[in-house]
């Protein structure tokens, strides 16, 4: 996965102010009453305001239910692309499970009713350990260990940015072709090249309950760009959510309770 630049995106995720925001709403409402979406959707910061850490956040009530509805009234065509490990995901939406991709395309579920693979390649004890003492020389660093990626949150000391970001980039250089870094909201991931959210987005939108459909992808982050683009190079859209990334003048959402509101909205229509 490569580390993208905000504002490196498709001409239609790129339109500038909240009328043609609101232009892009209206288009994807349509294709909702049509009954022709396939919807991709974030977590942290699309779906739930963004928390210190990611096992503070808050649900709001309802939230699994809303997208079970979505999902069956789109006949399964609705997957969850995160961060997060599928199962974490999982848990945060019980009792429901839908079709995922997890860690950036590192985990992937198939089905709301399949397992989850695992397609990364495990990561060298070495490069853990290396991981581990980096985030113990900087306290406030969260380490998360996603097993098929490793996160460093760092929005408790936002300051250590870029000590952190120089650091393991030098860390990556140990491990030429294998490993890249994703810059996120206040964290920054170890990944292995070649998995972004973009490629599950594509892995998904292949599979027969997603098939015919036009791709709806949601999100609020730089690695969602690439399933901005993914979506959009099928012929669908990228729907920005506003916040630390992306401002309300080039975002198709204000924030999470905008998007539950809208999505809402299309479950009643659906």
């Amino acid at each position: 996965m490569q580390q993208l630049n905000k504002n490196d995106t498709m001409p239609r995720s790129d339109w500038s102010n909240r009328e043609q925001g609101a232009a892009l709403r209206r288009e994807v409402e349509q294709l909702f009453s049509d009954d022709r979406v396939a919807l991709f959707l974030d977590i942290d910061g699309t779906l739930l305001d963004v928390a210190l850490t990611p096992l503070t956040v808050h649900v709001p009530l309802g939230l699994a239910e809303l997208l079970e509805t979505l999902s069956m009234r789109l006949s399964g065509a609705m997957a969850i692309i995160t961060g997060r490990p599928i199962a974490e995901a999982d848990k945060l939406l019980q009792p429901w499970k839908f079709a995922a991709a997890g860690v950036h395309g590192g985990e992937m579920r198939m089905s709301a009713t399949g397992t989850i693979q695992t397609l990364t390649p495990a990561f060298d004890p070495e490069l853990q350990s290396n991981l581990k003492t980096i985030a113990d020389a900087m306290p406030g660093v969260v380490l998360e260990d996603k097993g098929a990626g490793i996160a460093m949150h760092y929005r408790l000391v936002p300051n250590l940015r870029d000590p952190l970001f120089a650091t393991l980039e030098a860390l990556i250089q140990k491990y030429p072709g294998q490993l890249a870094i994703c810059g996120g909201r206040k964290v920054v991931e170890v990944l292995p090249v070649g998995f972004s959210k973009g490629r599950a987005l594509r892995k998904l939108a292949s599979l027969p309950q997603f098939a015919k459909r036009i791709p709806v992808m949601i999100g609020d982050d730089i690695s969602d760009i690439d399933a901005f683009h993914a979506a959009e190079a099928s012929g669908g859209y990228g729907m920005k959510v506003a916040g630390e990334n992306f401002s309300e003048s080039e975002a198709s959402f204000t924030g999470p309770r905008d998007v539950l509101a809208w999505l809402e909205k299309q479950r009643q229509h659906v």
